[in-house]
This record gives C-alpha cells, sequence and structure tokens, in this order.
C-alpha cells in the first residue's frame, strides 16, 4: 500500500504563487522520470532530500514558482505531495500539456543500456497518485507519456507502462488503455495529446513509422485505415473506440 508524504513532511519550500487555470478533465495524467542517468536512491530516507533537490532545481535554476509536477513517486512506494490537485504545471512542455493533463514524475531514469528497474511499490504509488488526481483533482481518464507532449525520450522504461495500462489504477494490469473520449479525425490537423500515445503504439506493436508528434494529420489518417482494413472493421478513417482498441489489443 502507498503512502502519501504531504509537502509538509518532504520539507517543501512555499509555492511563490499557484495557477488555478487548468482544465485536466480535458486530459488526465501525464507520466515522466527524472533524468536520462539512473537516479532511484537505494534507501528511502534520502527521497525526501532528492525530491528537496528537485524543487530547488526548478525554483532558482528554472524559475518556476513551485516544483513542476502534481506529484513524485518513488520505488519505495512513497507519494511525494507536489503542486498538487487545481494546480497548473509546468512539466509537460506545451500549453495545452500544462492546461490539460496533471504531470507525475517516477523518481527514476536511465538510458534503454541501465534504467533504474520497476518496482511493484512504484507501480503502487502511481496508482495511489492518479486516483488521487481523478477522485480530488478532475482529471480525466487517460494517462500518457511526456513524449507525447513534446520531443524526449521521458519516461524511458515507464512509457510501456502507459501503453499498456499498468499504470492505470482502473487498468487491473496489463490491457487496453482507457480510450481518452476524444475522436481523431482530419483535416484539420487534430492536435491532442492522446493523439502521440496512439502513434507510438501503431508504430511498436503495428510497424508504422509515424512521427510521434500529437497531431493527428494525413500521413495518421492512412495508418488509420490501413489498421481498420487489416481489423476488420469501419474504415473510415476515425480514431474511436473501436479503432483504439484495435490499435491497443
Amino acid at each position: 500500500m502507498a503512502i502519501f508524504v504531504t509537502r509538509a513532511q518532504w520539507g517543501a519550500r512555499a509555492r511563490r504563487s499557484g495557477n488555478t487555470n487548468i482544465t485536466p478533465q480535458h486530459g488526465g495524467v501525464s507520466v515522466h522520470h527524472v533524468d536520462g542517468v539512473r537516479v532511484a536512491r537505494t534507501n528511502h530516507a534520502d527521497c525526501a532530500g532528492q525530491v528537496r533537490g528537485i524543487q530547488n532545481h526548478h525554483m532558482d535554476t528554472n524559475g518556476w514558482t513551485d516544483v513542476a509536477y502534481s506529484h513524485l513517486v518513488c520505488v519505495h512506494g512513497y507519494v511525494f505531495e507536489g503542486r498538487g490537485e487545481g494546480q497548473r504545471t509546468a512539466a509537460n512542455g506545451t500549453n495545452p500539456g500544462n492546461q490539460n493533463w496533471y504531470a507525475v514524475c517516477g523518481l527514476t531514469g536511465g538510458t534503454a543500456a541501465n534504467y533504474d528497474p520497476i518496482t511493484a511499490q512504484l507501480i503502487d504509488a502511481f496508482h495511489m497518485t492518479i486516483t488521487r488526481l481523478r477522485t480530488s483533482g478532475g482529471a480525466g481518464g487517460a494517462v500518457n507519456g511526456h513524449r507525447d507532449h513534446t520531443s524526449t525520450a521521458c519516461p524511458g522504461n515507464l512509457y510501456p507502462l502507459v501503453l499498456d495500462g499498468r499504470l492505470d489504477p482502473g487498468g487491473g494490469g496489463p490491457g487496453t488503455p482507457p480510450w481518452p473520449g476524444v475522436y481523431f479525425r482530419q483535416p484539420p490537423v487534430m492536435n491532442h495529446a492522446s493523439v502521440g500515445s496512439w502513434q507510438a503504439r501503431m508504430n511498436s506493436a503495428h510497424g508504422f513509422s509515424l512521427t510521434v508528434d500529437s497531431a493527428y494529420g494525413p500521413a495518421s489518417e492512412a495508418a488509420c485505415r490501413t489498421l481498420q482494413s487489416r481489423a476488420g472493421i469501419a474504415v473510415d478513417g476515425v480514431v474511436g473506440p473501436a479503432t483504439w482498441s484495435a490499435t491497443f489489443g
């Protein structure tokens, strides 16, 4: 069972200001990791200091009003309170991303050659914080990765767990991530963070070579039609519930 750590408990600095201009019901929760090197602490006693260091960097180096994330989670199964519910983030890399998505950072990192391990306790902590952001913060049902908003390798080895639903507390383990409730169609080119999740899955599971830019344009529609034909569902070039399930199933 994950444990929640309040700002006072981990020694947070006071935020300079808050911004409640966030509409997470239109998106959901975006998953991050810390860095391209391994950062997970062996001893949990060191995790609060790590979170304080991240907050200091965000406030003193980046000039932000607070730590960028809504919450942060460690490999020992603890959730560190970040900006919290109802506060716009500074982590997702785009204005729509920060407007419509909370941000949860796993205190992990690394590259494909040497990632921090993903523990069961870390997954439990993601489940706790995503549930909290939905029940107390009004987050929509989608879960995506930082890379679905902007060009980045983040969240590293957490991204496959985003795609197969293991970080979604409603998923019950590997399976199809919930349809984001938005139909992808064009023209005009549709921009939505969940398009990036769909494009990435089309590439990794179905052999396409789409640019993962969260923009549903002609190339994405052509790939959609090909997948629909293969799956034996209506070929209309629109990603709705049936096509989403065919993509992630």
